[in-house]
C-alpha cells in the first residue's frame, strides 16, 4: 500500500484522493498515510507501521483511584 503510493509520488502521479482512499481503508487519517509516505523515504521501509495500543498499568490506576478520591472530597 504505501509502496504503491511511493511509486506513485515518485512518478508525479500521486493525488490527494489517493491518500484519502488508503487512509478510509484502513481506519487512520490522511496526515498520518502523509508520515507513512515520509518515513518510507527517509528510511525505505515500506510496511504500514504497527499501531501499539497504551495500557495503564498498575501504578497509574492507583494514582488515578488517588486523584479521584481526593476530587470526591
Amino acid at each position: 500500500m504505501v509502496r504503491r503510493l511511493l511509486e506513485r509520488q515518485q512518478a508525479g502521479e500521486l493525488a490527494t484522493r489517493h491518500v484519502r482512499a488508503v487512509a478510509e481503508t484502513v481506519g487512520v487519517s490522511e496526515r498520518t498515510v502523509w508520515r507513512w509516505l515520509e518515513q518510507a523515504k527517509t528510511t525505505g521501509r515500506v510496511e504500514v507501521p504497527v499501531r501499539q495500543g497504551y495500557a495503564v498499568s498498575d501504578e497509574v490506576w492507583a494514582l488515578l483511584g488517588e486523584a479521584g478520591a481526593m476530587s470526591r472530597s
